[in-house]
């Protein structure tokens, strides 16, 4: 029952982890790209 408890324990944290670091890289990639204007096509610019 050790072991099982062991294992649960490490897969909670390797989930608690990994949505820790999918909430990071939002945050940092929101704030980074939040003012930057779409891309327009530069066949828009020949007409």
């Amino acid at each position: 029952m050790d072991y099982l408890n062991l294992v649960f324990s490490a897969l909670t944290l390797l989930a608690t982890v990994t949505l820790g670091v999918i909430q990071i890289t939002w945050m940092i990639a929101r704030d980074v790209f939040r003012d930057k204007h779409k891309a327009r096509h530069d066949s828009w610019d020949k007409k």
